[in-house]
């Protein structure tokens, strides 16, 4: 038997299962239980946070409520099959094979020939026992300019047993005529904690042990998006090591040890310059580059300012809880305006050295004046009479 990808077997088959787009969920029971279903929505976000899994839940909600819990019938004039005949257009819808529901790749059906003939087939009745014809089309900025305007006049005035649902991760390419007869529903990026609570439950489900540490990294490394989560941590599993950690998941990635980047703070933070050199040679000789070098460490510096600003217990600060203890150990060394100019100090750094042909010498001098920071801001404060100057000038006790 063929393996399902976590991403597809978790996939949501109800409102409340589309995690953080819970606002959009309810406004859209709310339409269909009032009535007020438009005949065309633009679904717009990010990947991976839910646009296609709502657009078949809303469809499935439309032709087969009853399979969908506490889900409201769509009032007016039609007799809905028996549930179990509901129950197999459902599956056929979520799998994408209902004929009533046809989903189209805007990357791949783009021309006006396509367009032509997915108007032509909108007139028909729909089949079987389904009450709507519904074309979910996916990445719909890919048409072209022509298609759009072929797609224009039915989707002004269509059929009334016609639905549309367009799905977009770049809605500022969709022309304005076709956004002004859309309902318009934008889908926000998954907080770090959605997503790690999320793969918490689908790793216990899969019966496999993961540390905390290891889910938080994956969560973060999802960048908002559930299925590149999901995705990654497919990855993680398949190397067959558990229990899942942090450690196996730098080696998968080719990151660099999280304890390497805490060693090196502390060294930047003591204004130890011989152990912070130490600590950055062995980073670069880890194998990573200096760009990514830079990205890791203002990584860490951002961590370390929010628990200065906000707090270890924030909920902007996206860490397990022993990582939390030890980020707010670390943070006593700085405040919050010190690590706000380090990092644009790093980001400056960064930069110059992609035009760089020395790049590692600009790395070490950053370096080198980074662990000096505290001694640079002693002297400004000096020359300026007790004043505060320079990045760290603060240093807690």
């Amino acid at each position: 038997m063929s393996y399902t990808v976590l991403a597809r077997r978790y996939r949501s088959t109800a409102f409340e299962g589309v995690i953080g787009q819970e606002p959009i969920a309810q406004t859209l029971k709310n339409a269909i239980k009032s009535g007020r279903i438009a005949h065309a929505y633009l679904f717009s976000g990010t990947r991976g946070v839910g646009k296609t899994s709502m657009a078949r839940i809303y469809a499935r909600a439309l032709n087969a409520p009853a399979t969908i819990p506490d889900c409201p019938v769509p009032p007016g004039e039609h007799e809905y099959p028996p549930e179990d005949v509901q129950q197999r257009m459902a599956t056929a819808i979520m799998a994408g094979d209902d004929l009533n529901v046809i989903e189209i790749d805007g990357a791949s059906n783009r021309s006006v020939e396509d367009a032509r003939q997915l108007i032509g087939n909108a007139s028909l009745a729909p089949t079987g026992n389904a009450r709507f014809k519904i074309y979910i089309i996916d990445e719909v900025h890919m048409l072209t300019k022509e298609a759009f305007n072929t797609l224009l006049k039915t989707m002004e005035e269509p059929p009334a047993h016609v639905k549309f649902i367009l799905c977009t991760t770049e809605p500022h390419k969709v022309l304005a005529t076709i956004q002004s007869r859309c309902q318009r529903f934008d889908f926000r990026n998954l907080p770090s904690a959605r997503i790690a609570e999320h793969l918490t439950n689908v790793l216990k489900q899969e019966k496999i042990e993961a540390q905390a540490d290891a889910i938080w990294q994956v969560a973060r490394l999802g960048n908002g998006s559930m299925r590149d989560a999901l995705s990654l941590m497919d990855r993680l599993i398949a190397t067959g090591k558990f229990p899942l950690s942090a450690k196996i998941l730098e080696e998968m990635l080719g990151l660099p040890p999280v304890e390497q980047v805490v060693g090196l703070v502390e060294a930047m933070a003591a204004g130890d310059i011989g152990k912070t050199l130490t600590q950055t040679a062995a980073l670069i000789d880890g194998g990573i580059a200096v760009e990514q070098f830079f990205d890791v460490l203002i990584e860490r510096l951002r961590v370390l300012m929010l628990v200065a600003a906000c707090g270890k217990d924030s909920e902007l600060v996206e860490l397990a809880d022993d990582a939390r203890d030890l980020a707010a150990t670390q943070a006593q060394s700085f405040d919050a305006a010190g690590i706000v100019h380090m990092i644009a100090l790093c980001e400056n750094v960064q930069r110059t050295c992609k035009l760089s042909s020395n790049p590692r010498a600009l790395l070490d001098a950053a370096m080198v004046r980074l662990a000096l920071a505290e001694k640079m801001a002693d002297v400004s404060a000096v020359l300026q009479g007790g004043g505060q100057a320079g990045f760290g000038a603060q240093k807690k006790n």
